[in-house]
């Protein structure tokens, strides 16, 4: 027998679905903004396409680039998992795990869609944020908010030494920058998330060692 809860689930269920719907399809549009712009960057450079370009090739209007990215730099550094993974790592360090460890903890455990999906548009991303000022001060200003989102996940006793955890989050962030450009560089078959993994297990033994080292007699001087 149906009950009343049910009954309102189903309702609930079939209000929601239009949400799902409009979300979908702000996905699909945001995704065809950026590819538009990414290969309008790729072809013609970053400072001789203007939002009014990329809005036409996109067929919306220039408003609504805007209202999805804000700036213009944001058309190339806006990453469509970047929201999902950080949630993930924060999640993860709140369950105990420092910055690099959470960090280390999600990409072993990026599905292989994820990270094809992740990759796509990434080289021209990479490209651009190396070659762009523009890009690269605000690569710089998101990577330091991030940083910031990180540090506050952590729990208040971790917290309160702010510096130790500040250098903890960049420094993990560096790493991850330092895996994409390798990436780029190297022009390797290996995926960016194992290079990027690669990147934050060389780190984390980096300061295991450093960890040892400081345990040792004499070692302070050394």
């Amino acid at each position: 027998m149906k009950t009343a809860d049910a009954d309102a689930g189903g309702r609930h269920g079939r209000a929601a679905a239009p949400d799902g719907l409009r979300a979908r399809k702000r996905r699909q549009t945001e995704r065809r903004i950026q590819a538009a712009a990414l290969a309008l960057f790729d072809r013609h450079g970053f400072d001789d396409v203007t939002v009014e370009d990329v809005a036409a090739a996109s067929d919306v209007s220039v408003a609504t680039v805007y209202r999805y990215f804000v700036t213009k730099e944001n058309l190339v550094l806006h990453d469509p998992l970047e929201s999902e993974l950080t949630n993930a790592i924060v999640e993860a360090i709140r369950t105990g795990l420092d910055i690099p460890a959470a960090l280390e903890h999600v990409l072993e455990h990026l599905p292989a869609e994820s990270a094809e999906e992740a990759e796509r548009d990434a080289r021209t991303r990479i490209r651009l944020a190396n070659d762009v000022p523009a890009i690269a001060g605000a690569a710089h200003i998101r990577a330091r908010a991030r940083a910031e989102e990180l540090v506050e996940a952590l729990p208040a006793a971790r917290r309160e030494d702010r510096l130790r955890a500040r250098v903890h989050a960049l420094a993990a962030l560096s790493t991850l920058e330092a895996a994409a450009d390798h990436w780029y560089d190297a022009q390797a078959p290996a995926t960016l998330r194992d290079v990027s993994l690669t990147a934050i297990r060389s780190l984390r033994s980096a300061a295991a060692d450093r960890g040892r080292s400081a345990g040792q007699p004499g070692s302070a001087s050394s």
